[in-house]
Protein backbone atom coordinates (compact mmCIF):
# COMPACT_ATOMS: atom_id res chain seq x y z
CA UNK A 1 0.00 0.00 0.00
CA UNK A 2 1.32 3.43 -0.92
CA UNK A 3 1.90 6.04 1.75
CA UNK A 4 -1.26 7.89 2.73
CA UNK A 5 -1.78 11.00 4.84
CA UNK A 6 -2.69 10.19 8.43
CA UNK A 7 -5.61 12.08 9.93
CA UNK A 8 -5.48 12.69 13.67
CA UNK A 9 -9.08 13.74 14.27
CA UNK A 10 -8.75 14.88 17.88
CA UNK A 11 -6.10 17.27 19.19
CA UNK A 12 -6.06 20.49 21.22
CA UNK A 13 -3.91 23.56 20.69
CA UNK A 14 -5.45 25.96 23.23
CA UNK A 15 -2.95 27.59 25.55
CA UNK A 16 -2.95 28.05 29.30
CA UNK A 17 -4.39 31.53 28.71
CA UNK A 18 -7.49 29.87 27.25
CA UNK A 19 -8.07 27.81 30.42
CA UNK A 20 -9.55 29.11 33.70
CA UNK A 21 -6.95 30.41 36.17
CA UNK A 22 -7.75 27.65 38.67
CA UNK A 23 -8.09 24.88 36.07
CA UNK A 24 -6.32 22.32 38.29
CA UNK A 25 -8.54 23.03 41.27
CA UNK A 26 -11.14 20.46 40.24
CA UNK A 27 -8.51 17.75 39.61
CA UNK A 28 -6.11 18.15 42.49
CA UNK A 29 -8.34 19.49 45.26
CA UNK A 30 -9.30 22.99 46.28
CA UNK A 31 -6.20 24.04 48.25
CA UNK A 32 -3.42 22.19 46.39
CA UNK A 33 -5.00 22.81 42.99
CA UNK A 34 -5.33 26.51 43.78
CA UNK A 35 -1.68 26.81 44.79
CA UNK A 36 -0.44 24.82 41.80
CA UNK A 37 -2.56 26.91 39.43
CA UNK A 38 -1.16 30.10 40.93
CA UNK A 39 2.47 28.99 40.75
CA UNK A 40 2.50 26.85 37.62
CA UNK A 41 3.35 29.84 35.47
CA UNK A 42 6.74 30.03 37.14
CA UNK A 43 9.23 27.77 35.32
CA UNK A 44 11.43 27.60 38.38
CA UNK A 45 8.50 26.21 40.35
CA UNK A 46 7.78 23.47 37.81
CA UNK A 47 11.45 22.44 37.68
CA UNK A 48 11.66 22.54 41.48
CA UNK A 49 8.65 20.21 41.88
CA UNK A 50 9.96 17.73 39.31
CA UNK A 51 13.39 17.70 40.97
CA UNK A 52 11.76 17.34 44.38
CA UNK A 53 9.78 14.31 43.21
CA UNK A 54 12.79 12.80 41.46
CA UNK A 55 10.52 11.25 38.85
CA UNK A 56 9.26 13.18 35.87
CA UNK A 57 6.94 10.30 35.00
CA UNK A 58 5.16 10.29 38.35
CA UNK A 59 1.53 11.41 38.59
CA UNK A 60 2.30 15.01 39.47
CA UNK A 61 5.21 15.08 37.04
CA UNK A 62 2.87 14.13 34.23
CA UNK A 63 0.41 16.85 35.25
CA UNK A 64 3.27 19.33 35.13
CA UNK A 65 4.20 18.16 31.60
CA UNK A 66 0.65 19.05 30.61
CA UNK A 67 1.07 22.51 32.12
CA UNK A 68 4.43 23.02 30.40
CA UNK A 69 2.88 22.35 27.00
CA UNK A 70 -0.01 24.73 27.66
CA UNK A 71 2.50 27.35 28.75
CA UNK A 72 4.36 27.32 25.42
CA UNK A 73 2.79 30.69 24.68
CA UNK A 74 0.90 30.23 21.42
CA UNK A 75 -1.25 27.70 19.62
CA UNK A 76 1.33 27.68 16.85
CA UNK A 77 4.08 26.52 19.24
CA UNK A 78 1.84 23.79 20.65
CA UNK A 79 0.89 22.61 17.16
CA UNK A 80 4.53 22.48 16.08
CA UNK A 81 5.24 20.14 19.00
CA UNK A 82 2.72 17.55 17.89
CA UNK A 83 3.81 17.79 14.25
CA UNK A 84 7.24 16.52 15.35
CA UNK A 85 5.65 13.25 16.48
CA UNK A 86 3.94 12.35 13.18
CA UNK A 87 4.99 11.83 9.55
CA UNK A 88 5.20 14.86 7.29
CA UNK A 89 1.81 15.56 5.73
CA UNK A 90 -0.28 14.37 8.69
CA UNK A 91 -3.56 16.30 8.96
CA UNK A 92 -4.88 17.30 12.39
CA UNK A 93 -8.34 18.32 13.58
CA UNK A 94 -8.00 20.96 16.32
CA UNK A 95 -10.77 21.18 18.90
CA UNK A 96 -11.03 24.40 20.94
CA UNK A 97 -12.56 24.46 24.43
CA UNK A 98 -14.97 27.07 25.82
CA UNK A 99 -14.18 26.84 29.54
CA UNK A 100 -15.74 30.08 30.75
CA UNK A 101 -18.55 28.29 32.59
CA UNK A 102 -16.43 25.72 34.47
CA UNK A 103 -16.78 27.59 37.75
CA UNK A 104 -13.03 27.99 38.36
CA UNK A 105 -12.54 31.51 37.05
CA UNK A 106 -12.55 33.28 33.68
CA UNK A 107 -9.80 32.48 31.16
CA UNK A 108 -7.30 35.26 30.49
CA UNK A 109 -8.25 35.13 26.81
CA UNK A 110 -11.83 35.00 25.56
CA UNK A 111 -13.22 32.17 23.47
CA UNK A 112 -13.39 34.66 20.60
CA UNK A 113 -9.62 35.22 20.84
CA UNK A 114 -8.99 31.46 21.07
CA UNK A 115 -11.07 30.92 17.94
CA UNK A 116 -9.36 33.77 16.10
CA UNK A 117 -5.90 32.43 16.92
CA UNK A 118 -6.87 28.92 15.83
CA UNK A 119 -8.35 30.07 12.52
CA UNK A 120 -5.28 32.16 11.77
CA UNK A 121 -3.02 29.17 12.50
CA UNK A 122 -5.13 26.87 10.32
CA UNK A 123 -4.76 29.24 7.37
CA UNK A 124 -0.98 29.28 7.86
CA UNK A 125 -0.81 25.47 7.84
CA UNK A 126 -2.22 25.08 4.31
CA UNK A 127 -4.65 22.26 4.97
CA UNK A 128 -2.68 20.38 7.62
CA UNK A 129 -4.82 21.80 10.45
CA UNK A 130 -8.61 21.61 10.31
CA UNK A 131 -10.24 23.98 12.85
CA UNK A 132 -13.49 23.21 14.66
CA UNK A 133 -15.65 25.73 16.53
CA UNK A 134 -16.51 25.32 20.23
CA UNK A 135 -20.25 25.67 20.79
CA UNK A 136 -21.59 26.15 24.33
CA UNK A 137 -25.40 26.61 24.48
CA UNK A 138 -25.10 28.87 27.54
CA UNK A 139 -23.98 31.61 25.19
CA UNK A 140 -27.28 33.15 24.16
CA UNK A 141 -26.13 33.99 20.65
CA UNK A 142 -24.45 30.65 19.98
CA UNK A 143 -26.73 29.79 17.05
CA UNK A 144 -25.85 33.05 15.30
CA UNK A 145 -22.16 32.58 16.11
CA UNK A 146 -22.14 29.11 14.59
CA UNK A 147 -23.98 30.27 11.48
CA UNK A 148 -21.46 33.07 10.94
CA UNK A 149 -18.32 31.02 11.62
CA UNK A 150 -18.82 27.81 9.62
CA UNK A 151 -17.57 27.82 6.05
CA UNK A 152 -14.98 26.57 3.58
CA UNK A 153 -12.40 29.13 4.66
CA UNK A 154 -13.64 29.31 8.26
CA UNK A 155 -14.36 26.55 10.77
CA UNK A 156 -15.08 23.09 9.39
CA UNK A 157 -17.11 21.58 12.22
CA UNK A 158 -18.40 21.93 15.77
CA UNK A 159 -17.02 20.70 19.12
CA UNK A 160 -19.22 20.33 22.21
CA UNK A 161 -18.37 19.20 25.74
CA UNK A 162 -21.46 18.31 27.83
CA UNK A 163 -19.40 17.55 30.97
CA UNK A 164 -18.94 21.29 31.27
CA UNK A 165 -22.53 21.55 32.41
CA UNK A 166 -25.14 21.14 29.65
CA UNK A 167 -27.03 18.44 27.80
CA UNK A 168 -26.20 17.57 24.19
CA UNK A 169 -29.90 17.84 23.28
CA UNK A 170 -30.12 21.39 24.63
CA UNK A 171 -32.61 23.50 22.66
CA UNK A 172 -29.95 25.84 21.24
CA UNK A 173 -27.67 22.96 20.31
CA UNK A 174 -30.52 21.32 18.43
CA UNK A 175 -30.62 24.43 16.25
CA UNK A 176 -26.84 24.21 15.80
CA UNK A 177 -27.15 20.59 14.63
CA UNK A 178 -29.69 21.70 12.05
CA UNK A 179 -27.17 24.17 10.63
CA UNK A 180 -24.48 21.49 10.60
CA UNK A 181 -26.67 18.90 8.91
CA UNK A 182 -27.76 21.32 6.21
CA UNK A 183 -24.20 22.50 5.52
CA UNK A 184 -22.51 19.11 5.88
CA UNK A 185 -20.44 20.14 8.91
CA UNK A 186 -19.52 17.33 11.34
CA UNK A 187 -19.88 17.51 15.11
CA UNK A 188 -17.47 16.03 17.65
CA UNK A 189 -18.67 15.64 21.23
CA UNK A 190 -16.75 14.60 24.33
CA UNK A 191 -18.35 11.33 25.41
CA UNK A 192 -16.62 9.96 28.50
CA UNK A 193 -17.38 10.49 32.20
CA UNK A 194 -13.80 11.68 32.76
CA UNK A 195 -11.85 14.52 31.23
CA UNK A 196 -12.77 17.93 32.62
CA UNK A 197 -16.10 19.06 33.96
CA UNK A 198 -17.93 21.92 35.59
CA UNK A 199 -16.56 22.32 39.09
CA UNK A 200 -18.87 20.71 41.63
CA UNK A 201 -20.58 18.18 39.36
CA UNK A 202 -20.54 14.70 40.84
CA UNK A 203 -20.08 11.49 38.88
CA UNK A 204 -23.81 10.81 38.62
CA UNK A 205 -24.47 14.28 37.21
CA UNK A 206 -21.66 14.00 34.69
CA UNK A 207 -22.96 10.63 33.53
CA UNK A 208 -26.44 12.06 33.16
CA UNK A 209 -25.20 14.94 31.02
CA UNK A 210 -22.78 13.01 28.83
CA UNK A 211 -24.43 9.61 28.32
CA UNK A 212 -24.31 8.31 24.73
CA UNK A 213 -28.02 7.58 24.98
CA UNK A 214 -28.67 11.35 24.98
CA UNK A 215 -27.65 11.49 21.33
CA UNK A 216 -30.39 9.17 20.08
CA UNK A 217 -32.83 12.09 19.96
CA UNK A 218 -30.25 14.21 18.15
CA UNK A 219 -29.62 11.57 15.47
CA UNK A 220 -33.30 10.77 15.08
CA UNK A 221 -34.03 14.45 14.53
CA UNK A 222 -31.05 14.98 12.21
CA UNK A 223 -30.31 11.59 10.59
CA UNK A 224 -27.84 13.04 8.07
CA UNK A 225 -25.76 14.79 10.75
CA UNK A 226 -22.25 13.36 11.02
CA UNK A 227 -21.61 13.00 14.73
CA UNK A 228 -18.57 11.61 16.52
CA UNK A 229 -18.87 10.51 20.16
CA UNK A 230 -15.25 11.01 21.14
CA UNK A 231 -13.22 8.58 23.28
CA UNK A 232 -15.54 5.60 22.52
CA UNK A 233 -16.97 6.05 26.02
CA UNK A 234 -13.62 6.57 27.77
CA UNK A 235 -11.04 4.31 29.37
CA UNK A 236 -13.04 3.95 32.61
CA UNK A 237 -15.94 2.51 30.62
CA UNK A 238 -13.71 0.10 28.68
CA UNK A 239 -12.29 -1.06 32.00
CA UNK A 240 -15.77 -1.46 33.46
CA UNK A 241 -17.01 -3.42 30.45
CA UNK A 242 -14.01 -5.76 30.27
CA UNK A 243 -14.03 -6.50 34.00
CA UNK A 244 -17.79 -6.83 34.24
CA UNK A 245 -19.79 -10.01 34.52
CA UNK A 246 -22.40 -10.52 31.82
CA UNK A 247 -25.97 -10.68 33.05
CA UNK A 248 -25.46 -8.88 36.36
CA UNK A 249 -28.81 -7.16 37.08
CA UNK A 250 -27.13 -4.31 38.97
CA UNK A 251 -24.59 -3.49 36.30
CA UNK A 252 -25.20 -0.31 34.35
CA UNK A 253 -24.30 -0.76 30.68
CA UNK A 254 -20.84 0.63 29.96
CA UNK A 255 -20.72 3.54 27.55
CA UNK A 256 -18.46 1.67 25.12
CA UNK A 257 -21.23 -0.95 24.82
CA UNK A 258 -23.93 1.69 24.32
CA UNK A 259 -21.95 3.32 21.52
CA UNK A 260 -21.12 -0.09 20.02
CA UNK A 261 -24.80 -1.06 20.03
CA UNK A 262 -25.87 2.25 18.49
CA UNK A 263 -23.37 1.97 15.64
CA UNK A 264 -23.89 -1.73 14.91
CA UNK A 265 -27.70 -1.39 14.98
CA UNK A 266 -27.54 0.35 11.62
CA UNK A 267 -30.09 2.89 12.86
CA UNK A 268 -27.52 5.69 12.97
CA UNK A 269 -25.43 5.42 9.78
CA UNK A 270 -23.71 8.77 10.36
CA UNK A 271 -22.64 8.06 13.94
CA UNK A 272 -18.87 7.76 14.50
CA UNK A 273 -16.59 7.42 17.49
CA UNK A 274 -12.89 8.01 18.05
CA UNK A 275 -10.21 6.40 20.19
CA UNK A 276 -8.65 9.63 21.46
CA UNK A 277 -6.94 9.21 24.85
CA UNK A 278 -8.70 5.87 25.47
CA UNK A 279 -6.25 3.88 23.36
CA UNK A 280 -3.36 5.97 24.67
CA UNK A 281 -3.67 4.27 28.07
CA UNK A 282 -3.13 0.79 26.62
CA UNK A 283 -2.55 -1.20 29.81
CA UNK A 284 -4.82 -1.23 32.88
CA UNK A 285 -4.26 -2.92 36.22
CA UNK A 286 -6.27 -6.09 36.65
CA UNK A 287 -6.53 -6.90 32.93
CA UNK A 288 -4.41 -9.48 31.14
CA UNK A 289 -5.25 -7.97 27.76
CA UNK A 290 -4.63 -4.36 26.79
CA UNK A 291 -6.83 -1.81 25.04
CA UNK A 292 -5.23 -2.48 21.66
CA UNK A 293 -6.37 -6.11 21.88
CA UNK A 294 -9.92 -5.01 22.59
CA UNK A 295 -9.90 -2.39 19.83
CA UNK A 296 -8.76 -4.95 17.27
CA UNK A 297 -11.63 -7.25 18.23
CA UNK A 298 -14.14 -4.38 18.03
CA UNK A 299 -12.90 -3.56 14.54
CA UNK A 300 -13.84 -7.02 13.26
CA UNK A 301 -17.41 -5.73 13.00
CA UNK A 302 -17.89 -3.96 9.67
CA UNK A 303 -20.06 -1.19 11.13
CA UNK A 304 -17.45 -0.40 13.78
CA UNK A 305 -14.53 -0.74 11.37
CA UNK A 306 -15.99 1.93 9.09
CA UNK A 307 -17.02 4.30 11.89
CA UNK A 308 -13.96 4.58 14.16
CA UNK A 309 -11.63 7.57 13.78
CA UNK A 310 -8.00 7.80 14.80
CA UNK A 311 -7.35 10.59 17.31
CA UNK A 312 -4.98 11.09 20.20
CA UNK A 313 -6.30 13.93 22.41
CA UNK A 314 -2.96 15.72 22.33
CA UNK A 315 -1.85 17.40 24.50
CA UNK A 316 -4.05 15.96 27.25
CA UNK A 317 -2.21 12.65 26.77
CA UNK A 318 0.97 14.29 28.06
CA UNK A 319 -0.35 13.06 31.42
CA UNK A 320 0.30 9.44 30.41
CA UNK A 321 3.52 7.45 30.78
CA UNK A 322 3.92 6.49 27.11
CA UNK A 323 4.71 9.18 24.56
CA UNK A 324 2.26 9.99 21.81
CA UNK A 325 4.69 8.82 19.16
CA UNK A 326 5.27 5.50 20.93
CA UNK A 327 1.56 4.69 21.22
CA UNK A 328 0.82 5.76 17.63
CA UNK A 329 3.58 3.54 16.23
CA UNK A 330 2.46 0.63 18.43
CA UNK A 331 -1.15 1.08 17.28
CA UNK A 332 -0.14 1.04 13.62
CA UNK A 333 2.06 -2.01 14.14
CA UNK A 334 -0.55 -3.99 16.07
CA UNK A 335 -3.50 -3.18 13.81
CA UNK A 336 -1.57 -3.63 10.57
CA UNK A 337 -1.57 -1.28 7.60
CA UNK A 338 -5.06 -2.11 6.28
CA UNK A 339 -6.90 -1.48 9.56
CA UNK A 340 -4.78 1.56 10.41
CA UNK A 341 -5.44 2.96 6.92
CA UNK A 342 -9.16 2.48 7.55
CA UNK A 343 -9.34 4.42 10.83
CA UNK A 344 -6.59 6.96 10.15
CA UNK A 345 -7.41 7.85 6.55
CA UNK A 346 -10.52 6.41 4.90
CA UNK A 347 -12.94 6.93 7.82
CA UNK A 348 -11.75 10.48 8.59
CA UNK A 349 -12.13 11.41 4.91
CA UNK A 350 -15.74 10.20 5.00
CA UNK A 351 -16.48 11.87 8.35
CA UNK A 352 -14.95 15.22 7.39
CA UNK A 353 -16.50 15.17 3.94
CA UNK A 354 -13.07 15.51 2.36
CA UNK A 355 -12.10 13.93 -0.94
CA UNK A 356 -8.74 15.58 -1.19
CA UNK A 357 -6.18 15.40 -3.93
CA UNK A 358 -3.66 13.56 -1.77
CA UNK A 359 -5.77 10.38 -1.77
CA UNK A 360 -3.32 8.70 -4.11
CA UNK A 361 -3.94 5.07 -3.35
CA UNK A 362 -6.69 3.54 -1.27
CA UNK A 363 -5.96 -0.04 -2.24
Amino acid sequence: MAEFPIYNCHIHTFTYKDAPPYFLKFKLGSVFGYLLSKLSGQKWFIKFLIKLMGDRDGILGRELRLIETGKLGSQRQIFKEIQKQYPTGTVFVALPMDMKFMGVGDPAESIEQQHENLLKLAKEMNGLLIPFYAADPRREDIVERVRENLGKDKFRGIKIYPNLGYRPNDERLMEVYGICEKGGYPVISHCAPGGVWKYGLNDRERRSLGSPANYKKVLETYPKLKLCLAHFGGIEEWDKHLKGRAGSPDEEKAWVKIIYDMITSGDYPNLYTDIAYTIFTPKLNGLYIDMLDYLKVLLTDEHIRTHVLFGSDYYMVEQEEMSEKEVSVMLRSRLGEELFFQIAHRNPMEFLGSRQENTKDEG
